[in-house]
């Protein structure tokens, strides 16, 4: 057997693997039999099995099939949607809590998914790399939230770098989420509970207060504007009529006058 025939039989054994892993835990036995009604099957190719040539890639792989599995288990769409918040940012924010519940939850299921996630995790903060650290501007928010949550909730050790990267933003996430964590996490099973009251700390936040009032100022000046827009087509409408009224009139006196 070739070396390239080697490699696809691996990577095919591979696939067959994180499939029937995948199974077991979303408790879908359908994921193959019918890809076209099942939208978890489609995301299943982001994998990019091809792809993996190094132990870091099958790592990565391996949690974030257990990851996907886990949302379908445990997320409810329309809950999620529910209590989503209105701030774009606090929504990106709201994503990576909901995964980290989840995940969490998949965690207590089996030791195996917490070995996954921990080893991807401890992965992912190694391979951070930042230049320049002086300031909230240097970190983005997202990436900060999301160490925030796995050294809280995951209990991922981070390293010196991580560490201060999550600096800038620990007091502003302690200030609001702190108090929080103990009813969180004994919410983890009760999805409205934990998605809710996420939804409601993240609103709170004084750093996303101002991005609020940018896109109230936003949606106030698309309105004026619209309305502007309706004033302008009603003010033609009213010319238009009061011309079809003098052409109506001009119409009728030459009219008369024929006669």
């Amino acid at each position: 057997m070739s070396n390239s025939d080697k490699s696809a039989n691996l990577k095919e054994k591979l696939k067959q693997a994180l499939t029937s892993t995948f199974k077991v835990i979303s408790d879908d036995f359908e994921i193959d039999d019918k890809p076209e009604k099942n939208k978890y099957s489609k995301k299943f190719d982001f994998l990019e099995l091809d792809n993996l040539k190094t132990q870091s890639d099958f790592i990565k792989a391996r949690a974030e099939s257990d990851s996907l599995a886990l949302k379908k288990k445990f997320s409810n769409e329309d809950i999620y949607k529910k209590n989503s918040p209105l701030n774009s940012s606090c929504k990106t924010l709201y994503s990576i809590a909901e995964k980290i519940r989840y995940e969490l939850l998949g965690t207590k299921m089996l030791k195996g998914i917490k070995k996954n996630f921990k080893e991807n995790y401890d992965q992912i903060i190694k391979l951070k790399r930042k230049d320049q650290l002086k300031s909230k501007e240097d970190v983005p928010v997202t990436e900060a939230f999301e160490l925030y949550m796995l050294k809280k909730f995951h209990g991922i050790k981070l390293n010196s770098l991580t560490d201060n990267m999550l600096y800038f933003w620990e007091k502003d996430f302690d200030l609001a989420i702190e108090k929080h964590i103990q009813y969180l996490k004994e919410n983890l099973e009760f999805q409205n509970k934990y998605s809710s009251k996420f939804s409601e700390i993240l609103q709170e936040m004084e750093i996303f207060q101002g991005e609020d009032k940018d896109e109230a100022r936003e949606e106030n000046q698309e309105n004026g504007q619209n309305n502007q827009s309706n004033d302008d087509q009603e003010s033609d409408s009213e010319d238009k009529k009061d011309q079809n009224k003098e052409e109506e009139t001009e119409a009728s006196l030459d009219s008369d006058y024929d006669i």
